[in-house]
């Protein structure tokens, strides 16, 4: 009972650092952040902050409050949110794509910064290059969003 009262509490410390977003040592956000933000980030620094940010629970504050160096937008930045969400929905958004229109394509322009007012555009885009972003059967997720940011490139208006 002792061990788990200890992993649970361990647990409760350092989840405030998995929802840390921004430019961090790698302790994350928090007090440690405002007091070794200009260190030199070595392993004793890191292990200092996590203990610093675990001991005084002050993430929880900061990504609550906007406040430690903690910002809005929680675990996946926007870029590494568009790889995740490309990834999960290739499939659907493959489809949606090809027609021009559909909920996972809507989602997908709203993550990577597309203007609401130039979204029928967007969507006109993708699908016109379709062939292009999705060339083969077998097209990864990394071959369909380094095809979309050349795509994106000719475009420079679409994104906000």
């Amino acid at each position: 009972m002792k061990k788990l009262l200890v992993l649970t509490v361990s647990t409760m410390m350092m989840t405030p650092a998995l929802f840390a977003k921004g430019s961090h040592p790698m302790a994350g956000c928090g007090l440690a952040y405002v007091l070794f933000s200009k260190s030199d980030n070595s392993k004793p620094i890191q292990i200092f902050a996590a203990t610093t940010n675990g001991t005084f629970g002050n993430q929880t504050f900061g990504i609550t409050s906007g406040t430690l160096g903690c910002t809005e937008g929680g675990m996946v930045a926007k870029n590494k949110e568009a790889v995740v969400f490309a990834d999960v929905n290739l499939k659907q958004l493959s489809y949606d794509m090809a027609v021009g229109k559909g909920e996972t394509l809507n989602a997908f322009s709203q993550i990577i910064g597309i203007n609401a007012s130039k979204k029928d555009a967007f969507n006109g885009i993708v699908k016109s290059h379709y062939g292009q972003l999705f060339s083969t059967a077998d097209t990864t997720t990394a071959d369909f969003l380094i095809r979309l940011d050349q795509t994106l490139k000719l475009y420079p208006g679409l994104l906000s």
